[in-house]
């Protein structure tokens, strides 16, 4: 009967998705290797499937025959969640065309305006064109802008000479659709993060991260890491942030709602209202998806959410590390890296509520990384100059995958990343540029095999 139960549901998710059961059974493969072992279940299963199903296939636009997918829009980026995150696709800042990546989207802000805003808004948007740029838009509906990258260059040089060059993106914006920005608005890049492990992150205990929060230095080490508090609207509670590039999101679903809503243009219990601005009429005027069979009106209703969130959680757990380097070939990089001080925002490990041991190497605090990255949008109490000490885990991956690092893809690799660290991270760049070229490949190849 268990097995009738699974076919079934199998067959529901492939109905839902608008495709045939034979391609449910081909995907069905890939949805279970990313079932951890604690997913006895059959309901747990199920579950994963059908987020699954609506983490993969595209939505559409309404009004459609399916009533599950038919709320795309009307102004959007991707129609779907793995357009940004597969591994193709995600960490790059250009396409194969020599487009820019939809993995990379534009953040409008009013830092000016930030410390007036309501305490439980992200940040203050564009008046018309909101916190996020729209590329596409259903038919009838003009997309918002076409954005574009001027990349910028420098050069930096080591003790002994060795020179590096750093580019880094500067955005802008062609074909306004609905006329200019707001003088007080400015551009800000984010690429999609790679989201395994993200699970085991939300079990870290709250306790635990706040224990290394040091937000006035009083030990006068130099590290001043601070929580980002973040508003969830469904708790109406103020949350610790571990999320995002400024830890704003405080949790997989309010993340998971979020990247709904702005991608792809979904309703959801976060976002119930579409995201138009009040002049731009035909958004407003869009046809809205039909009710579930349920009687939801949201596209995304709480149970949809919460599956997709399901999946996302248990996405092949902790991301693997190299298994072709032995241990002690790795001893030297391991030790350097905490020498010059690496560790002191990018802690190597953390226990969860469960029990398990993990090794995200960050403290998911907030750090003032200096004047170079700040990119003029805060979010929460993140300034435009604190970022969310990044997780060094799946490195590895990333590098066979050609990913880019920092929150706009800026630098191509791991050596790169360090040389744009400063402020509270300049010490330990400055310690590393003083290792000899051996040590600094040691260091290089550790961080690579994580």
């Amino acid at each position: 009967m268990a097995v009738q139960i699974k076919g079934l549901v199998l067959l529901m998710a492939c109905v839902l998705a608008g495709g045939s059961h034979a391609g449910a059974l081909s995907g069905m493969a890939t949805a279970v290797s990313a079932t951890p072992a604690e997913l006895s279940s059959e309901e747990e299963q199920d579950r994963l499937l059908i987020g699954r199903s609506f983490f993969t296939v595209p939505w559409v636009a309404a009004p459609s025959a399916t009533t599950a997918r038919d709320g795309l829009g009307p102004l959007f980026n991707s129609n779907t969640c793995a357009s940004c995150h597969q591994a193709k696709m995600a960490g790059h800042l250009l396409n194969d065309k020599h487009e820019q990546s939809r993995a990379l989207v534009v953040k409008l802000s009013q830092p000016q305006k930030h410390a007036l805003r309501d305490k439980t808004t992200i940040t203050v948007p564009d008046p018309v064109y909101g916190s996020q740029i729209a590329i596409n838009g259903v038919s009838g509906v003009l997309y918002e802008a076409t954005p574009g990258l001027d990349m910028q260059v420098k050069t930096v040089v080591f003790p002994d000479g060795t020179e590096v060059g750093l580019s880094w993106p500067v955005p802008y914006l062609k074909r306004l659709n609905y006329g200019p920005l707001s003088p007080d608005t400015r551009l800000s890049l984010r690429l999609a993060p790679m989201l395994n492990g993200t699970g085991l992150i939300e079990q870290i205990p709250e306790q635990a991260i706040l224990a290394g929060a040091d937000p006035n230095d009083r030990n006068r080490d130099g590290i001043s890491g601070k929580a980002n508090w973040v508003y969830d609207p469904l708790l109406q509670a103020f949350k610790l942030g571990r999320f995002g590039h400024k830890a704003s999101q405080a949790s997989v679903m309010m993340q998971t709602a979020d990247a709904a809503a702005h991608d792809m243009g979904l309703t959801n219990p976060y976002f119930p209202e579409e995201l138009c601005g009040s002049t731009q009429a035909a958004c407003l005027q869009a046809p809205a998806g039909r009710p579930s069979a349920r009687g939801e009106t949201l596209d995304l209703p709480m149970h949809r959410l919460e599956a997709i969130s399901f999946y996302v959680n248990h996405l092949n757990g902790s991301p693997k590390r190299r298994s072709d380097v032995l241990p002690q070939a790795l001893a030297a990089g391991k030790a350097l890296f905490q020498a010059v001080g690496c560790v002191q925002c990018h802690r190597p490990s953390f226990k969860t509520q469960k029990g398990q041991t993990i090794y995200p190497y960050s403290d998911f605090l907030l750090h003032d990384l200096g004047p170079a990255l700040a990119d003029a949008r805060p979010e929460f109490d993140a300034q435009p100059n604190e970022w969310r000490t990044a997780p060094l885990w799946g490195s590895a991956e990333k590098v066979r995958q050609g990913w880019r690092f920092l929150h706009d893809g800026r630098a191509a690799n791991h050596l790169e990343a360090i040389l744009w660290h400063d402020a509270e991270a300049a010490a330990s760049r400055q310690a590393f540029m003083q290792l000899n070229v051996t040590e600094r490949e040691q260091l290089l190849q550790f961080l690579e095999s994580l």
